[in-house]
């Protein structure tokens, strides 16, 4: 029988053709996905208000037809089911009629118009595993969706020898959505798209769960990226978007570097109430300006929790970013002029929050307890900085590893080493084994702790010389040496990190 979609069962689709502002856009798309958090269900990620679903809807109900090429196609809804992997060249509404398996080496389903929806129904598209090896730069092969325009004779030439073709005439208005994803080089893909949507969809067992390339003014809500081998999600050069209640676990590898999400090149995108826990590394921004990341999870990572490296005017608010065992809460290398606000960071193994080499950042009423060695706020080569009404109680040295050698002013509150005139009033930092300060080096600095204002002195008001202080921990001491993470990262035994990705699958493991 032929398959009818119901138009009563349709969910709406996004019709994001702002005339706003980029701002407005997107807030608009905030306010769309943010309603699935209140009603539940998918629904809300997509906007309500897109008049395309009554105008197909004309015809009243009339019974399906054959196309005549295999397809058939709802006249209700004009739906046309998908039963094989294929291209989609003209605009329209899609849906998957069965479970899709690709050739190997080979991508299902290519989108190269605007103005397509893609309704997978809750059904599955299966590859035979990534092609690719783990390199950078990143050159995906296969896909389980990939939405891109169509490349101009140039554009194929230059992509043919290896040079990143820019893409002329993109894409716009194209909606994937209700869709599982598994075993391929990226998931879904989006290359040259703009005010589109991914939705309600779970990507496993690829290298790239969820790609944006090129692609500005696009939503992500509510998708599943599991044991992806590199990334659950991945912007690169794609500006202006919106993730919102996604989930990103068990992703990455020892030896990507790569976890949750991540941002290269990427400005002006908000990250909300996404859950990222449980990866290699959780959030990282890479040369990523305006972001705004607002009240994400960002816990239980096997690196760090939150990372921008280069990345400037960024802004991070209510975010939770607990218990990452090996390395830092949230940690900023040469990152400047950011905002952190009422972020929590209790419990990660080195430190809660850590800047390197960064200037002019404002840190108000964070929370950084329970934290390592390195303490609760840590600041290293870093000038200029503001810290106010931020707290950092009971974190831990000499009483966590025990012993009569143990340096007991390791575990600060906070920790400045060899940064010039940062500015402070109305921290608070008690129970902390190193003390509530510890401040060595440096000159200019005025912080105000438990309503003492601390200078030139450690926490005990002993003036030491520089020399004389203990050394930072080997994590710290590496990155402070080269500003550069990859020194930091190898103090981490990779040997432990693989084995709680045991249970991955092998084709994730291959290097």
């Amino acid at each position: 029988m032929p398959h009818i979609l119901k138009g009563d069962v349709m969910l709406a689709e996004t019709g994001m053709r702002d005339s706003e502002s980029d701002g407005a856009g997107i807030g608009r798309r905030l306010y769309l996905c943010g309603s699935a958090l209140a009603v539940g269900g998918l629904a809300g990620c997509l906007s309500a208000t897109d008049e395309q679903q009554s105008t197909k809807a004309e015809s009243g109900g009339q019974p399906t037809r054959d196309d005549g090429g295999g397809k058939h196609v709802d006249k209700e809804t004009t739906a046309e089911s998908i039963t094989d992997c294929t291209t989609i060249t003209e605009p329209g509404t899609y849906v998957l009629a069965a479970d899709l398996e690709a050739e190997p080496g080979e991508t299902c389903i290519e989108i190269r118009a605007s103005d397509v929806t893609l309704d997978g129904q809750g059904r599955t598209i299966t590859g035979s595993g990534p092609t690719e090896p783990f390199e950078e730069p990143f050159k995906p092969v296969t896909s389980g969706v990939l939405v891109r325009p169509e490349l101009t004779g140039a554009e194929k030439k230059r992509k043919k020898a290896g040079v990143t073709p820019p893409l002329t005439d993109g894409l716009s208005n194209v909606t994937v959505r209700n869709l599982s994803v598994e075993g391929f080089d990226a998931g879904i893909a989006f290359e040259g798209v703009t005010d589109g949507a991914i939705a309600g969809t779970t990507v496993r067992a690829t290298q790239d769960g969820l790609t944006l390339f090129q692609s500005a003014e696009n939503t992500l809500c509510k998708n599943k990226t599991v044991g992806n081998g590199r990334t659950g999600v991945r912007l690169e050069r794609a500006d202006g978007n919106l993730l919102e209640a996604n989930t990103a676990t068990g992703n990455g590898m020892p030896a990507s570097e790569n976890g949750g999400i991540v941002l290269i090149d990427s400005n002006e995108t908000r990250l909300v109430h996404n859950d990222v826990d449980g990866n290699i590394a959780g959030i990282e921004l890479t040369r990523s300006h305006g972001n705004t990341l607002t009240e994400n999870s960002v816990s239980g990572n096997i690196f760090d929790g939150l990372v921008l490296l280069e990345s400037q005017a960024n802004t991070l608010v209510g975010n939770t970013v607990n218990s990452n065992t090996n390395l830092f809460g949230i940690i900023l290398v040469d990152s400047h002029e950011t905002t952190l606000e009422e972020n929590t960071a209790n419990g990660n193994a080195q430190g809660g929050i850590l800047l390197v080499q960064s200037a002019e950042n404002t840190l108000i009423g964070n929370t950084a307890n329970e934290n390592g060695l390195d303490g609760g706020i840590i600041l290293t080569r870093s000038n200029e900085n503001t810290l106010s009404n931020n707290t950092a109680n009971d974190n831990v040295g000499a009483s966590a590893l025990g012993g009569p050698n143990v340096d007991p002013t390791f575990g600060p509150g906070f920790n400045l080493f060899d940064s010039r005139f940062n500015r402070g009033r109305s921290n608070t930092a008690r129970g902390n084994d190193g003390g509530p300060i510890r401040l060595v080096g440096g000159e200019g600095n005025s912080i105000e702790i438990n309503g003492v204002v601390y200078t030139e002195a450690t926490a005990d008001e002993t003036p030491l010389e520089t020399d004389e202080q203990p050394p930072l921990s080997e994590p710290l001491e590496a990155l402070a040496e080269t500003g550069e993470r990859e020194p930091l990262l190898e103090t981490i035994d990779v040997e432990v990190a693989e084995r709680l990705f045991d249970g991955y699958p092998a084709s994730l493991l291959r290097r």
